[in-house]
């Protein structure tokens, strides 16, 4: 009976620690809710959308909080990269790095920039959403270089407590009420680059996994 409950402990420990794994964050400059490999930075470019899909992944398919919980959202932080440079953001008003919030989370919870990053944080000051595909707001961008490319990214320099996450209901596997970017999930989608993708075997490989 001893051996029976230890057993039975271990595979709750074990089902309560999954990950949920598959939220899905990305990055839109065409509006039309989707991340696909129109979305490219151009000359003409002045903002992208930042979305995020709380209880889906990339492909669609449901995702479940592993301890039973909702995965609902109550704040959201996220870091954006161009990686070859070439973006650059607004810092108009002050302190806001030109970010729209568009769900109502007003109030900041961190945020800041740095070479070619930015770091966006807000949290809805209690208000909690119900698990959905959510468009969190519009950052403002300006494009200085060619053919420029935006990344969502788990880590930065701005900042050693900088991530890219949500609080939620769902506990987590370490019970922070935070759903994070290279631990709980890492389905994301950033912009493609405006150079047409090569017509050969690897690079047809490359856009299917876009």
């Amino acid at each position: 009976m001893k051996h029976c409950l230890l057993v039975f402990a271990a595979v709750l420990a074990l089902a309560i620690s999954v990950p949920a794994s598959a939220q899905y964050m990305f990055i839109d400059t065409n509006r039309d809710g989707f991340c696909t490999s129109s979305d490219v930075l151009t000359s003409g470019t002045d903002s992208v959308d930042v979305w995020l899909v709380t209880n889906q992944d990339k492909n669609g398919n449901p995702v479940l909080c592993p301890s039973g919980e909702p995965l609902s959202m109550s704040s959201y932080t996220f870091i954006l990269s161009a990686p070859g440079g070439g973006v650059g953001y607004s810092n108009t008003p002050l302190g806001s790095f030109g970010w729209s919030d568009r769900v109502g989370f007003a109030a900041n919870a961190g945020g800041g920039q740095a070479g070619n990053d930015v770091w966006i944080a807000k949290h809805g000051g209690g208000v909690i959403l119900p698990p959905g595909k959510y468009w969190l707001g519009t950052l403002d961008v300006t494009v200085t270089g060619s053919n420029p490319t935006l990344q969502v990214v788990a880590s930065t320099s701005i900042d050693a407590t900088a991530i890219t996450s949500f609080g939620s209901l769902c506990a987590g596997p370490v019970f922070d009420y935070t759903m994070t970017l290279g631990r709980d999930w890492n389905d994301v989608c950033g912009t493609a680059s405006a150079t047409p993708t090569s017509e050969t075997t690897w690079g047809k490989i490359k856009a299917m996994y876009r």
